[in-house]
């Protein structure tokens, strides 16, 4: 009794995809019988999985597994409400893994973390885990420090920083390619040293994908509040917990606050513009992310992409190939998890 359990395949010329690609596991393709019982051994190696007596059958279930090489990010999409599981880590033949926890239900998400290694019990019935595998000696001398880091961390400070990163993280793993993923490790061993053992030296090493995480939560934010009149430092302010000077720091690279909230501005009406099926005139697009003067809207379009939005619409009605938007970055067969985990190195 197994469930589905994929790689990544080549593209159609039958040539290996440049980017990384997940192991994917599911149980629905199972018998709703047989579907728990599916997951519950891909789980074991690792953790002990029960459902409590008088559950409903069935327990439709993915996962993809993310090997970064030193490092294993996974993301479950589970049932929910209706399945409270209860798990436990296994007494015996323990994996000397760390294991943060991203859960996230519907009111709120907990960031969690503990070792693999020590007894834990718990339950939950939570949608959408993402869990990040760390083997111990990942830290050499300073893996002693990490045993004293709380269970459950708060999402706020550098709890909050670290449970952002959770996301972005398994937001963007699809766009990176294995050249990439020993500088994403070095990255996220920092950034997890300085958010739990944040000491001075810590902090300074982890800046970078520090400052990454938090300008990454400002586009979020910027893109919620395109259109108010508000949307400004102050408001970036609050959202991010930083103080004015900070967030002048972060974004002098990028031009400074106001330049970066106009551009993403106008990457939001380019992209309206560019919809063929929009139904939305072009004045109307520019109210929508903020922009009330129209002229002043047109100016600033043809100066950040070397064409008016006019042209942009008729180039989509016309069906011609989509302007481009200057300056934008884009973005083995095993039987379970605990293989892979067992095969991770620092």
């Amino acid at each position: 009794m197994v469930g589905t359990w994929t790689h990544g395949r080549a593209d159609k010329s039958g040539r290996e995809r440049r980017h990384i690609q997940p192991f994917r596991f599911s149980t629905k393709e199972l018998g709703s019988s047989e579907q728990f019982e599916a997951y519950r051994a891909f789980c074991h190696p690792v953790i002990e999985l029960s459902l409590p007596e008088g559950a409903p059958d069935g327990f439709p279930a993915e996962q993809e597994v993310w090997d970064l090489g030193s490092m294993v990010l996974t993301e479950a999409r589970l049932p929910g409400d209706r399945f409270e599981r209860k798990w436990r880590h296994l007494t015996k033949d323990p994996l000397d893994h760390w294991c943060l926890v991203l859960a996230a239900p519907a009111e709120q998400r907990m960031i969690g973390f503990r070792s693999l290694a020590r007894p834990f019990e718990g339950q939950a019935a939570d949608s959408r885990v993402v869990s990040l595998f760390i083997p111990r000696e990942m830290f050499g001398s300073e893996a002693a420090a990490f045993d004293h880091v709380p269970g459950v961390l708060p999402d706020t400070g550098l709890g909050r920083v670290l449970g952002d990163y959770m996301e972005i993280l398994e937001h963007h793993l699809p766009e990176l390619t294995p050249a990439e993923l020993p500088g994403l490790v070095v990255a996220t061993r920092a950034l997890l040293a300085a958010c739990l053992t944040p000491t001075t030296d810590n902090l300074a090493a982890a800046q970078d994908p520090i400052v990454l995480t938090l300008r990454e939560r400002a586009r979020q934010v910027v893109r919620r509040h395109l259109g108010a009149p508000g949307l400004g430092p102050d408001l970036l302010c609050r959202e991010l917990g930083v103080s004015r000077s900070r967030l002048y720091r972060m974004f002098e690279p990028l031009g400074g606050v106001m330049r970066y909230i106009q551009r993403q501005r106008l990457l939001a009406a380019h992209a309206a513009l560019c919809d063929a099926a929009g139904a939305r005139h072009i004045v109307q697009i520019a109210e929508d992310v903020g922009f009330t003067d129209a002229s002043g809207f047109s100016r600033a379009f043809k100066l950040e992409f070397g064409y008016t939005p006019r042209e942009a619409r008729d180039a989509a009605f016309a069906g011609l190939p989509r302007p481009p938007a200057p300056g934008r970055v884009p973005p083995q067969s095993i039987e379970n998890l605990g293989d892979l985990l067992r095969g991770l190195s620092a």
